[in-house]
């Protein structure tokens, strides 16, 4: 395999930085670490450790920071000199992290976890640095092992010690303080700690996303419904699909159980539904789960056990089925912890949570959601599925064949329009598959097509196998238009597990083929050649650049790789341009797109006055073909770009 250039790398860790946070981004992150480790450029290598530390503390995987922590602490006792004063602030800043990873990881040792706070402890004070973070962190280790008086002398030391560069954001200290005074029953008292926050004085990049959800109880056991109702509406907006915040997701669940609103619940769940899965973050799938199960228990007591939930490790899961296995997973976690701890403490207050009673009756959200079905209707939870996953209009309540038809042919309706809740309804589909008195061979193919397709995109190792598969099953049901786009989807996962040039052309060559070999009757003949041709332009830009690096996988220097890339680009514009003048009347939509990549060439190219104007036609083609999803893209970035040239009214 080629092995990354200096540059390669840079571009990568700058993109990784602004990549959604989760697993592809770790992922990204692992592999540019490697790459800069195996470059040899130590400081390289530093910057890629950094970028992979955080990487993982934005996502449910943060207990791995430990690991590449711990290979950068190696290289400044190495070498402190090679750090710089930004590189050597950030290393200690990153301890606290490290503390916050050990307490939450039952699988670390106490003694283990004794000795890295004391190692925090010993390198804060020759550094010259204050305490007071150090106290923080000895605060929950000591309170998670049972040990109050030692947790009250270090939260009593962490107010005492001087705040410094090394200290939490005020917004963060605030939320730890009031999450201590909850555990002391003092629920006033943590409200009082949080209002600079909650009003917005004082915020941070998780805050007030964390101290809305977990002010929801509190303003409940007080009578505060209607800013508990306030908080509940703005939090989750902040909170939704964000990996490191479903702790918060799971509090926005739980006051959901807890007032009345059930059927919200459920439709949250649902929303969240490809992380209700084994998350590798032991203490955040404890609380996470925890506000799911206090959900999953109430319905369970309404009588909506079997209603469909959601599905868990690839199994559609009723209420109750989800409930147990979910259930199961806590305690054995909980039980981790205790064994690990010395104390019952975390196993305790997870069965105490679990069994809540409601803290509101009937509590208006002022939120459209579908009510749940009478539990005594046979297959009732037909018609709330139907309302989670896509807006309908007037229909049955019964799980009847004809309501499974139809969410079948609203998903096939959104995957072809790329809608954003495509995933969504698929999912749902494949809960109620198992529940039709008929398995239908398309639905199972349409639903393998969705899951090769998520693969592709997160660059799995079997993705190309998978729409193979594909392919063939589309084959054998006479679905040559579907085998089609899979036999495209082909070349571009070949392109991204670094395929030969050679081998991703010949992909390309054949789904254009497979394309023009439609019958001429068949309605998307047209729109799947153009989307071949679209593809084989992007691609065969991707493979020019490929081909422009030696066999040792450097670029080659100086003018003649800046004349080769000034002349790639005008090829590409050239390619993008007679595209769209063929079909524009055809295909909108992917017109609309090469329209977006010819504003990001231009911008390539070093002119912005030419990619505004393309980037405003791609963003109103892609709304006039009925798909405004697609236009935000552009948009977003015609907005930058008219910053950077001072027109800041046309910006806003």
């Amino acid at each position: 395999m080629t092995t990354l250039t200096h540059e390669e790398i840079v571009r990568g860790l700058a993109e990784n930085r602004q990549a959604p946070n989760g697993a592809a981004r770790n992922a990204h992150a692992e592999a540019l670490a490697g790459a800069a480790e195996a470059h040899g450029d130590r400081a390289l290598f530093r910057e890629a450790l950094d970028n992979l530390i955080n990487a993982y503390l934005y996502s449910s995987e943060s207990p791995k920071i430990l690991v590449p922590f711990a290979r950068l602490l190696q290289e400044y006792d190495k070498d402190p000199a090679a750090f710089s004063e930004w590189e050597t602030h950030s290393l200690f800043w990153q301890f606290k992290w490290v503390a916050t990873a050990i307490a939450d990881s039952p699988g670390i040792p106490l003694d283990s976890a004794t000795g890295w706070l004391d190692e925090m402890e010993r390198r804060y004070r020759l550094a010259g640095y204050s305490e007071r973070p150090v106290r923080d962190a000895e605060l929950w280790l000591a309170h998670a092992t049972g040990d109050d008086e030692r947790a009250e002398r270090a939260f009593r030391s962490w107010l005492a010690a001087e705040r410094d560069d090394m200290s939490d954001c005020e917004a963060c200290e605030l939320g730890g303080q009031g999450h201590y005074a909850i555990l002391q029953g003092d629920d006033a008292g943590a409200l009082e700690l949080w209002q600079p926050v909650l009003e917005g004085e004082l915020v941070c990049a998780e805050e007030p996303h964390r101290v809305l959800a977990a002010s929801l109880l509190p303003l409940l056991r007080l009578g505060r419904t209607d800013e508990a109702r306030s908080h509940h509406l703005r939090g989750y907006r902040m909170a939704r699909g964000n990996d490191s915040l479903l702790p918060s997701v799971g509090r926005h669940i739980e006051f959901c159980a807890l007032t009345g609103n059930t059927a919200r619940g459920l439709e949250i769940l649902a929303e969240h539904a490809s992380h209700v899965a084994p998350l590798s973050n032991l203490d955040d799938r404890l609380a996470f789960h925890g506000g799911i199960l206090v959900l999953l228990h109430r319905l369970r007591d309404l009588g909506h056990g079997d209603l469909p939930a959601v599905s868990y490790e690839g199994t559609p899961r009723t209420v109750s089925e989800l409930y147990e296995v979910l259930y199961a997973g806590c305690v054995d976690i909980a039980g981790q912890f205790d064994a690990r701890n010395g104390t019952t403490r975390v196993s305790d207050r997870f069965l105490a949570r679990v069994v809540r009673e409601p803290l509101a009756a009937d509590l208006p959200l002022g939120v459209r959601t579908a009510g749940l079905p009478r539990p005594a209707t046979p297959g009732a939870g037909a018609a709330l599925v139907d309302a989670v996953s896509a807006p309908a209009g007037p229909g049955t309540t019964a799980a009847t064949p004809v309501v499974f038809t139809e969410l079948v042919a609203r998903a096939r309706r959104a995957r072809d329009l790329s809608h954003p809740g495509t995933d969504a309804l698929w999912a749902e589909v494949a809960v109620r598959l198992e529940a039709q008195p008929e398995a239908d061979p398309l639905v199972r193919a349409d639903l393998a097509d969705q899951q090769a397709l998520a693969a592709a995109r997160h660059g799995a190792q079997d993705a190309r196998e998978l729409l193979t598969a594909v392919r063939d099953e589309y084959r054998a049901l006479g679905r040559a238009e579907r085998a089609a786009l899979a036999e495209l989807r082909l070349a571009g996962a070949a392109a991204q597990s670094a395929a030969a040039p050679a081998e991703i052309r010949a992909l390309l060559r054949a789904a254009l083929r497979s394309a023009e070999a439609l019958d001429h009757t068949e309605p998307l003949r047209a729109r799947r050649i153009a989307l071949a041709e679209l593809s084989a332009i992007r691609l065969e830009s991707y493979l020019r650049t490929v081909e422009t690096t030696g066999p040792d996988g450097h670029h080659d220097h100086g003018h003649h790789h800046a004349g080769d890339q000034e002349h790639g680009h005008a090829e590409l514009a050239a390619e993008l341009t007679a595209f769209a003048a063929a079909r524009r009347e055809a295909a909108p939509d992917l017109v609309a797109e090469a329209e977006e990549m010819l504003g990001r060439v231009a911008l390539a190219q070093g002119d912005p006055e030419r990619a505004v104007p393309l980037l405003a036609t791609s963003a109103e083609r892609a709304v006039a073909a009925g798909r405004p999803w697609q236009a935000v893209d552009p948009l977003v970035l015609r907005a930058g770009v008219l910053m950077s040239l001072d027109r800041t009214d046309e910006a806003e």
